[in-house]
């Protein structure tokens, strides 16, 4: 493949800067509208904007590009000091990249290689963001209530990340077979 064929084009760099910022708005729109659902409306959008851009863009790196240009973003608008969005983020986006595998452009156009790339993604967010507010001790409670806090977590980030990216397949049906 010729090296200009493997480089983001501006088009494509566009699509993944217009992805980052629905995805940054739409997160910072349902964290107003919804505060009770402590954010986790995101996940919905991140599954669907993430999938979207490796199905669009068809390259390696362009979620994981989306994803620190997302996470860059995030940190800096969030009210509180908030840096485990970068990091959680970043890691849902390279993970992202990585589980679609070698053959990149053909995998982020099936429907269950983009599925379980979002499943994986999802995971590896939530153990990110998990692992970080962990640390910094946010949860003052019980190992056992804070295992049922972890699993939660992580099912809600698996089940709205899917959720979105199976909304992407069918809004991108033209580039995904």
């Amino acid at each position: 493949m010729h090296q200009s064929q493997k480089a983001l084009s501006v088009k494509n760099i566009s699509f993944v800067a217009l992805s980052a910022a629905f995805y940054v708005l739409m997160a910072a729109m349902s964290g107003l509208v919804l505060p009770a659902m402590r954010g986790y409306p995101a996940h919905f959008f991140r599954g669907l904007a993430m999938s979207a851009v490796a199905a669009y863009s068809g390259r390696m790196w362009s979620t994981s590009f989306m994803a620190v240009i997302s996470g860059l973003v995030l940190m800096a608008v969030v009210p509180a000091p908030a840096p485990y969005l970068l990091f959680a983020t970043a890691a849902a986006g390279v993970v992202y990249d990585i589980s679609l595998g070698r053959k990149y452009a053909e995998s982020c156009r099936r429907p269950r290689r983009v599925i379980v790339g979002t499943m994986f993604s999802g995971f590896a967010e939530a153990v990110v963001a998990m692992s970080i507010l962990t640390y910094v001790g946010l949860f003052q409670v019980q190992p056992q209530m804070l295992a049922v806090i972890w699993v939660g977590a992580i099912a809600a980030n698996l089940v709205l990340s899917v959720a979105g990216a199976q909304v992407s397949l069918l809004l991108l049906r033209r580039y995904v077979k």
